[in-house]
């Protein structure tokens, strides 16, 4: 897995590539991290290049999302694609976190 930081607008933008597993979770966990100590009020999570999610991704994302609900601050995952986006539908990670087809209309989105 790689990650990439940067910031597109108003928001901060983490893309992930590869897979998302159990094994990269600290790289994730570090990214999030970094991202929360920016204070920036929206981050978007880019998953273009995701190739594959297992049961600690999912658990990372149920965590950050719970973390930003109870913050002034957005949380939005882009891109989502095939076998990756089943996945994280079965496990309602999309009905946690808004998913947009790009980081514009994440952007664009109103604060849920």
């Amino acid at each position: 897995m790689q990650i990439t930081h940067r910031t597109y607008r108003n928001a901060d933008v983490i893309s992930i590539s590869g897979q998302f597993n159990f094994g990269t979770r600290k790289e994730f966990t570090a990214a999030m991290e970094k991202v929360k100590q920016s204070g920036s009020a929206h981050v978007i999570l880019n998953f273009q290049q995701v190739t594959f999610v297992d049961s600690a991704a999912i658990g990372l994302l149920a965590l950050s999302s719970q973390h930003y609900k109870g913050t002034s601050r957005k949380l939005s995952l882009v891109g989502i694609q095939g076998t990756v986006k089943q996945v994280l539908q079965l496990a309602h990670i999309d009905q946690m976190i808004p998913t947009y087809a790009s980081e514009d209309l994440a952007i664009g989105a109103k604060a849920a």
